[in-house]
């Protein structure tokens, strides 16, 4: 949509914006996008150059309280940036994290009115007994108890009346804003405002459909249909749809009560390991989290047991940003500089960055300063925080699934060390890791890291000769157009001489594994007590080539440091 239908459509939502941001004391801003020049309605409104800003108050402060005025969708687009350290300075990602979008409740009638117009029936039909009051509110829904005709209890939570057109409005005059900063300042075309925006607009289109939210928790159901320690609500399909969301009712105390109010009868000890343990769990093993785990979301039943709530925003991790992150994690529990290196250099996709050295002297810096204190002084939340900025130093952008991470773990060790000051989420990660070591070298991931080699290896085995064909044709016809540019390949050449070593070692070791795997279980002759030689003389082979293969990339590490 262009500016002028843009104009037309939201000039009353513009006049308020505009007038907002001049009450928070931000006329410079406007200025500086020259909101004037596109918006001539608003020229009356912006106060002189230079205008006093409100006294008492900071610049962040100034915009956290214009944010919360401005209503559902400013507040959830500074909740997004708030993961974005890579683009919003570190005071402001402070007050943003503040951010507030607690509302009053709307009336109970429309609540009913909104059910039976999308559930298609009565209420009296769908619910044995329904409360009008909401027993929780916040700005995009509420929460209401009822009873199913099974007498099952539920929690139903409605969508406010009108917020998805309110929200498109508001995200359409937030895209106008970003094509002004586009197109007038330097300093934010950089970041892609446009962007920003479109990413916000594809994250809120899922938050308001509640059949989303409802496929998050039959899937987080799904992965801890086993664990003892955590409840997981049950949804209900059929008493949901994009507006409404019923769910069991958990009956428990919410862990920031157990927090504020030292309530009896509960280990406290015990719950902020078992919280931080299945936080960890989502992350590493099952690649799919809770990414806002505060104390609110949390619920404490009778029996000590873990209840997550509010399935809204999670995150989702692919296989190889898992392994990556859990790289990460394990070289900081190692405290190795050179692989907490390669590792956020692996994630930030820039493995060969021009200034590696200098990224390396500063993660040392962060090494001493925060991994070597004591274990009661270790505070996760400023190592990764630290982490963060080391990253920021360096132009890298900053991985959206590790500030997801960063921000669940700093969030669950605060619940963690309020439940029990002697906690330390740096022992989890500690015993964590190592189970995630011991993982990746369990028989069925050893065959399926060799199954996987020995597919690639086939792969450029059937590849290579037509590849090979098509470079020897364009060399004849002389189309071969070859750019060198030398900058340091020695380092370089070293790197893919060892990658490739250990890329054909790593196919030779997993050929003779599953080589000797099908023979030891066909059972083949020559044999010696009945145990097919040739099977387990393929088996220590491929130990020993295993063994050299680790002692050597020891030497190299050890080399290189």
């Amino acid at each position: 949509m262009g500016f002028l239908k843009k104009t037309i459509k939201h000039s009353h939502r513009i006049s308020e914006i505009v007038g907002i941001l001049i009450t928070y004391g931000m006329g410079d801003i406007l200025h500086s996008l020259h909101v004037a020049d596109r918006f001539r309605f608003v020229r009356k409104l912006l106060p002189k150059r230079g205008s006093r800003r409100i006294d008492q108050l900071t610049r962040p402060e100034e915009i956290r309280l214009a944010v919360e005025e401005l209503g559902t969708t400013f507040i959830k687009f500074g909740q997004m940036l708030s993961n974005r350290p890579d683009i919003i300075p570190a005071d402001i990602l402070v007050q943003l994290e503040k951010l507030q979008d607690t509302v009053p409740p709307f009336p109970g009638k429309e609540a009913v009115k909104i059910i039976e117009e999308d559930l298609g029936k009565p209420l009296k039909e769908l619910f044995l007994e329904f409360d009008q009051k909401p027993i929780a509110s916040a700005s995009i829904a509420q929460v209401h108890r009822g009873v199913l005709y099974d007498g099952t209890e539920v929690a139903i939570k409605v969508q406010r009346p009108n917020i998805a057109q309110n929200i498109i409005s508001d995200t359409e005059i937030l895209y106008a804003l970003a094509e002004l900063a586009e197109k007038h300042s330097e300093q934010y075309r950089k970041f892609n405002p446009t962007g920003i925006v479109r990413e916000f607009e594809a994250g809120i289109k899922w938050e308001l459909d509640f059949t989303q939210e409802r496929t998050n928790l039959e899937r987080f159901c799904g992965d801890f249909k086993d664990d003892s320690r955590i409840h997981v609500p049950k949804a209900y399909a059929e008493y949901s749809c994009t507006r409404i969301l019923t769910m069991e009712f958990v009956e428990g105390v919410k862990v920031s009560r157990i927090t504020d109010d030292d309530l009896p009868g509960y280990d406290r000890k015990q719950i902020a390991e078992n919280g931080a343990d299945l936080i960890l769990k989502q992350i590493f093993v099952n690649g799919f989290f809770h990414a806002d785990p505060h104390p609110g979301n949390i619920i404490i039943l009778e029996d000590g047991t873990i209840a997550f709530i509010d399935f809204g925003m999670m995150g989702s991790l692919m296989p190889r940003q898992r392994s990556e992150l859990s790289n990460l994690i394990l070289a900081l529990v190692l405290k190795d500089t050179a692989l907490i290196t390669d590792a956020v250099l692996t994630l930030t996709r820039r493995p060969n960055h021009p200034e590696i050295r200098e990224i390396e002297s500063c993660i040392q810096d962060m090494v001493d300063h925060y991994l070597e204190r004591p274990l009661e002084e270790l505070n996760m939340a400023e190592v990764l925080q630290s982490l963060i900025d080391v990253i920021q130093r360096f132009n890298l952008k900053v991985p959206t699934d590790l500030t997801l991470m960063a921000k669940a773990l700093m969030t669950i060790e605060g619940v963690g060390m309020q439940l029990d000051p002697e906690f330390r989420i740096y022992e989890c990660l500690q015993r964590f890791s190592w189970k995630l070591v011991e993982s990746k070298f369990t028989w069925k991931r050893l065959m399926s890291v060799g199954m996987l080699s020995l597919t690639q290896a086939k792969h450029i085995l059937e590849h290579a000769p037509g590849d090979i064909s098509t470079i020897i044709r364009k060399l004849k016809q002389g189309r071969v157009r070859i750019e060198f540019e030398h900058h340091g390949l020695e380092p370089l050449q070293r790197t893919i001489d060892t990658t490739g070593n250990r890329f054909i070692a790593g196919v030779t070791i997993g050929s003779l594994i599953i080589g000797s795997s099908i023979m030891v279980h066909a059972d083949i002759a020559p044999k010696w007590h009945g145990i097919p030689i040739i099977g387990v003389a393929g088996f220590i082979i491929s130990g020993i080539l295993a063994l050299i293969v680790i002692i050597s990339s020891f030497f190299r590490h050890f080399k290189d440091k």
